[in-house]
């Protein structure tokens, strides 16, 4: 071998290992960067020729990434239905007080006590002040669980907002992919952002990804329409229907009842619980206002009048919970008496009243207090003790996926610093042998003079 050969594989090497030298650094400087993916450089042996750097590969598992995309979008879905019967139940916590079981049993308790003295004012006065505790209490809970709708319905809104941005940077992000296939270094960046980015997608809403050979990306929903075509976002919108629940849309195509994981899989979903609970609050409602005015219009009051609607609601449409009223302040108009005969001692009537609440209602198949306990209050912390459970699980599998990642993926410190010696010593050696031919070349050099 010619002293120029050797000069020239040594230069090579001392390119080589500077390269391998400035990736270990840059796995170093990143090492608690969230996002980053170690990188390797791949150090080709050439027979004659020397030593080079082939490629920087970046250290990836689809198989685990993948994982943890399914992974995570499940467990954003379960925090989020999570979070939003944990709202849903504060509503409902009688224990608390804030509950209608308490209002109820006072209720109850007023009319029995009219029972006992129906000709008695003050009685009759504590009645009304129940009943409108009661009705207080059925529309504060109907008013939250709207609240809680809205702002659920508006987070949707806005988390839109957020996965067109992301839909776009994606686009953006597989663009340049492309510029950069030859430049394995800023590649592996674009690639490191790509993967951060479509984590983030996964948290808003299900995702299917496809990889592409040139690193890039073509991302679906779980039904299989475009979100990413090449540098292609697809057209995602959002409205709000006539019922006040969130429509989102893909290229004009509702895909709302599709959407399981993710925020707004879990925000759904916790938008279609909270529909059940108002339309069994307003059953409640509704049922309780009809039942109790058709007994109370059968009765008497004090001036020996036939009852009127004890219920009413106030915008003219039918009873339920967003609307029931008191139809009036005077405690004299409660009818309580069966007749008109004994007015101050009669209490036929309101006896009926009570047994409304001992008995079956036919139209709820359980007593009031039972279908209240039974259908709304149970039903909630059966549902968020069976969601916390999945959450936990869900979380559980979550965080082992994401340390099979990291322990694939992240930079072991302990490691770099060995590289970082191990391609050091070998520019050096490298630079040794540049020194050496150089000192050989002048050596000959003198010799011909």
């Amino acid at each position: 071998m010619s002293l120029f050969s050797a000069l020239s594989i040594a230069s090579q090497s001392l390119l080589s290992h500077r390269r391998a030298i400035t990736t270990t650094n840059r796995n170093l400087t990143n090492a608690y960067t969230k996002g980053y993916s170690r990188e390797e450089p791949v150090i080709v042996d050439y027979p004659g020729a020397g030593v080079r750097v082939e490629t920087v590969k970046r250290i990836f598992s689809k198989v685990h990434f993948g994982r943890l995309i399914t992974e995570n979008q499940k467990e954003k879905s379960l925090a989020a239905y999570r979070d939003a019967l944990e709202q849903v139940e504060s509503i409902f916590n009688d224990l608390q007080g804030s509950g209608l079981s308490q209002a109820l049993t006072d209720f109850v308790n007023a009319l029995q006590n009219v029972s006992v003295e129906p000709g008695n004012i003050p009685a009759r006065a504590e009645l009304l002040a129940k009943a409108k505790t009661l009705i207080g209490r059925i529309r504060d809970s109907y008013n939250s669980l709207s609240e809680i709708k809205t702002a659920l319905v508006s987070k949707i809104g806005d988390e839109v907002k957020t996965v067109k941005n992301l839909l776009s940077k994606l686009a953006d992000i597989n663009k340049s992919l492309k510029l950069y296939a030859d430049s394995p270094e800023r590649l592996n960046q674009y690639l490191d952002e790509r993967d951060r980015t479509l984590k983030e997608l996964s948290n808003y809403l299900d995702v299917k990804v496809h990889f592409n050979e040139n690193g890039t990306v073509n991302v679906y929903s779980a039904k299989g329409f475009a979100l990413i075509l090449d540098e292609r976002p697809g057209s995602v919108s959002f409205k709000v229907n006539e019922k006040g629940n969130a429509v989102v849309s893909i290229g004009g195509v509702d895909i709302t009842e599709e959407l399981k994981s993710g925020n707004m899989g879990g925000e759904l979903r916790g938008i279609e619980f909270i529909n059940e609970l108002m339309e069994k609050l307003n059953t409640f409602t509704s049922t309780l206002a009809e039942k109790f005015n058709d007994i109370h219009d059968d009765g008497y009051d004090l001036y020996g009048n036939k009852g009127e609607l004890f219920f009413s609601s106030d915008n003219g449409k039918p009873i339920d919970a967003s609307n029931i009223t008191l139809a009036f302040d005077d405690p004299r108009k409660f009818a309580a008496a069966s007749s008109n005969q004994y007015l101050n001692s009669d209490n036929g009537n309101v006896k009926e009243l009570i047994k409304l609440f001992e008995n079956t209602v036919t139209e709820l198949g359980k007593s009031f207090s039972e279908y209240y306990n039974s259908e709304i209050v149970s039903r909630i912390g059966s549902e968020l003790e069976h969601v916390k459970e999945l959450h936990s699980n869900s979380r559980f599998l979550l965080s082992a996926i994401e340390e099979k990642v990291k322990e694939l993926s992240s930079v072991n410190t302990d490691e770099e610093l060995i590289n970082l010696t191990k391609f050091q010593r070998a520019y050096e050696a490298a630079a040794r042998v540049v020194t050496v031919t150089d000192e050989l070349l002048q050596t000959i050099l003198g010799m011909v003079r």
